[in-house]
């Protein structure tokens, strides 16, 4: 699947200021499937900066992201 620029998020600057897409070889702005983020699972811890969020899926297909 081809990642794509998201219009409601602008890119940044300089490729500095994205670090991590240049090494994971995406725009500085992609498109992300759920799918690949939850690895087949229901919930996913994401790691930000030494916080940690908590992504839900949930049985009515919505996603909800809590601290």
């Amino acid at each position: 699947m081809q990642a794509q620029a998201n219009p409601h998020c602008p890119l940044p600057r300089s490729a500095e200021a994205a670090p991590h897409a240049r090494e994971a070889g995406l725009p500085a702005s992609a498109v992300i499937p759920s799918e690949r983020l939850l690895l087949g699972q229901t919930c996913v811890t994401i790691d930000h900066d030494g916080t940690h969020y908590v992504l839900r899926a949930t049985r009515a297909g919505k996603l909800i992201l809590t601290k």
